[in-house]
């Protein structure tokens, strides 16, 4: 295996190429082709080498990973979830009659696998994330894995110390950090086919498997729908997946607009960072938002101006800290169980070319607590450079 990306044209490649190729249903020339593009690139965790499809190639999704066994075991990337512009439109066109309701949890997507006797959390780019990988084996109870080891648990990880979306929920206090682990989905791995509703909550409720508990309704209770959304948008809460019980159909997401306002907020304050798709699809969600809730004008004006605030004021704020010299930065409390660990993840991050600097580090007990920052350059490089007078 070691020839693998070194030697892109010897017969041992080819070789391998033919076998992943005829594993994953997909045409050699595509599988070369994403090669050369990058698009499938090699990793390894714990001597398990794998390969990480970083975009959806043909059928195969992206964050699907291939491990580098004999069998070249696979395990399918989550799919994406297509966005509900007008709701009751959606719900009209493509739920038959009833509708599950599930909490969109505000954290980040992993699937909880098993390969080779270890279990690992991939995260929704398809990489095992050694972070999650051990605080899963610590809060979560894998059992389910043992006796299906060709499902996976999809689920999402939220609380406020986790490195990715660090976002307080009551529900993951814990002695010392706010983590929790909450499964929205079983599927084959690879095929990822999803068990039905009612199936999946019979397996959560028999292992003691932590999920996200659905809300069945008719698709005619709209009313139903909106006072739940009303009700998670008060509460500050991200919005609802739909789905049909039976899964037959591809699940549909809504957010609120605390979601919107709060989603555009961090865009704005690291602005040269994150892309303006993220920025301008979350400003027309609010339209359409506004249109079908038949809002008056105070309504409207009173949304523009949440609306206008998300964007502007963290914008200021990034401008004048920078001005001041400030870096433009992201910061997480994390805990490790060992000095080991905490080097791990380092290390994982690196790899990943995250630009990070540690701002702090406590020893309690045999806790290890780290103040970790992302760095976002471009932000800092363009605002500085804007100051200094250089043009658009």
């Amino acid at each position: 295996m070691n020839g693998l990306f070194s030697k892109t044209n010897n017969k041992e490649f080819k070789e391998i190429v033919q076998k992943i190729s005829k594993r994953l249903n997909l045409n050699p020339n595509d599988l070369e082709k994403g090669f050369e593009r990058k698009i499938i690139t090699k990793y390894e965790y714990n001597d398990k080498k794998y390969l990480c499809f970083k975009k959806k190639l043909r059928h195969i999704e992206r964050g699907t990973i291939v491990f580098l066994n004999d069998n070249f075991d696979y395990f399918c990337g989550y799919p994406k979830i297509k966005r509900a512009m007008m709701l009751k439109a959606s719900l009209d066109k493509y739920f038959d009659k009833k509708i599950a309701i599930e909490e969109k949890l505000d954290g980040y997507n992993i699937r909880i696998i098993k390969f080779e006797d270890e279990i690992l959390a991939v995260t929704r780019g398809g990489k095992i994330c050694p972070f999650t990988t051990k605080k899963v084996k610590k809060y979560l109870k894998t059992t389910f894995l043992d006796d299906y080891p060709n499902l996976m648990l999809c689920g999402e990880m939220i609380g406020l110390n986790n490195p990715y979306v660090n976002q307080y929920y009551i529900e993951a206090e814990k002695d010392y950090e706010n983590l929790g682990f909450y499964i929205f989905d079983i599927r084959e791995r690879e095929t990822n086919i999803p068990y039905s509703i009612s199936k999946k909550e019979e397996l959560f409720k028999k292992y003691e498997i932590p999920h996200v508990k659905p809300i069945i309704i008719d698709k005619k209770d709209i009313s139903k729908l909106w006072e739940i959304l009303n009700t998670l948008n008060e509460n500050k809460k991200e919005g609802v997946i739909l789905k049909d019980p039976e899964m037959l159909m591809e699940p549909l997401k809504y957010t609120t607009q605390h979601t919107q306002c709060n989603d555009l907020s961090i865009a704005f304050k690291y602005t040269y960072d994150i892309g303006i798709d993220f920025m301008f699809s979350r400003i027309v969600r609010e339209g359409y938002q506004s249109f079908e809730m038949s809002e008056s004008k105070e309504e409207e004006l009173n949304r523009a101006e949440k609306l206008g605030k998300s964007i502007f004021l963290p914008m200021i704020q990034t401008i004048k800290d920078v001005s001041e010299g400030i870096t433009s930065k992201e910061c997480f409390e994390l805990f490790f169980e060992s000095e080991p660990d905490f080097l791990e993840f380092m290390n994982y991050l690196k790899k990943m070319h995250v630009p990070i600097i540690i701002e702090s580090k406590e020893i309690m007990g045999k806790i290890i607590k780290v103040r970790i920052c992302r760095i976002y350059n471009a932000t800092t490089d363009k605002i500085k450079s804007h100051l200094e007078g250089n043009l658009w």
